[in-house]
């Protein structure tokens, strides 16, 4: 009696583990994945960067990932809370965006200098 009790414990301890491993991995897989299926929704590369459109849509107090869902598409750091998104268009600006305590605090556009030799 005592032996199958002990196989039935050990049977629903085993199974309450590998349910709690794969509730890991599902959140796990979910930080990990959740820019990257953002940017795999656009059709081409160009997309994943921002427009004065989407950058007027942004508030202050939005999240990194509240400001990546509007952009459709990651940006890129610079400095500590400091992100850029390239304009889709136009190549002489960019958008440059604050976030302080993961909320967006601050955002500019940032005109771009040539780098031509010519």
């Amino acid at each position: 009696m005592n032996k199958t009790r002990f196989r039935r414990n050990l049977l629903a301890l085993l199974l309450i583990a590998i349910a709690a491993t794969m509730v890991l991995l599902s959140q796990w897989y979910y930080k990990v994945n959740k820019y990257y299926d953002i940017e795999d929704l656009n059709s081409f590369r160009w997309q994943m960067n921002m427009n004065i459109e989407e950058f007027e849509k942004l508030e202050k107090g939005m999240s990194y990932l509240e400001v990546v869902e509007v952009a459709k598409g990651k940006g890129e750091p610079i400095d500590d809370g400091v992100y850029v998104w390239d304009d889709e268009i136009l190549m002489t600006q960019s958008y440059e965006i604050h976030f302080q305590d993961g909320k967006l605090e601050k955002k500019k556009v940032v005109e771009k200098r040539g780098y031509s030799t010519r």
